[in-house]
C-alpha cells in the first residue's frame, strides 16, 4: 500500500508540521480509539491526518503504509476502506486536501490535518 502525496499537498502539510517532530497517522475516524472525534461507531467514512506527539500511545495504529513523507501509521483493519495506491492532493477550487484511491475514486473530499497532544 502506498500513499502518493503531491508536491502541493506536501507544502500544505509542511506548513502544519513546521519544525515539529510528529508521528503521522492516517486516521479513519470511525469512533475507535482514544484519538477519535466521533466517540462512538459511525457509518461516516472520513479520513484525517493526525500529527501526534511521538511519546503518545497510539497502539490502535498498528499497520504502516509507505508515502512520499515516509511511513504513516493506520488502524490495520481500516485498510479495507483504502486502495493499494492512494493520492493525497490539494483540490484547486477549495484548497482542501483530498484523498483518492486508484480504484475507488474519492475517499474523503476534505481531509483535515489535526495536531493531537501537542501544545500549539
Amino acid at each position: 500500500m502506498y500513499l502518493k502525496i503531491t508536491a502541493a499537498a506536501q507544502a500544505k502539510l509542511k506548513d502544519k508540521i513546521g519544525n515539529g517532530n510528529y508521528k503521522i497517522l492516517l486516521d479513519f475516524d470511525d469512533g475507535v480509539g482514544s484519538l477519535s472525534r466521533v466517540g462512538a461507531c459511525t457509518l461516516a467514512s472520513v479520513f484525517r491526518i493526525l500529527l501526534v506527539d511521538p511519546e503518545r500511545e497510539t497502539h490502535d495504529y498498528n499497520q504502516k503504509i509507505d508515502s512520499d513523507l515516509g511511513p504513516i501509521m493506520i488502524k490495520g483493519y481500516s485498510d479495507m476502506y483504502m486502495d493499494d495506491e492512494m493520492k493525497l492532493d490539494v483540490n484547486e477550487k477549495t484548497q482542501m486536501l483530498r484523498l483518492s484511491g486508484s480504484n475507488s475514486g474519492e475517499l474523503t473530499a476534505a481531509v483535515n490535518v489535526e495536531k493531537v497532544g501537542i501544545e500549539v
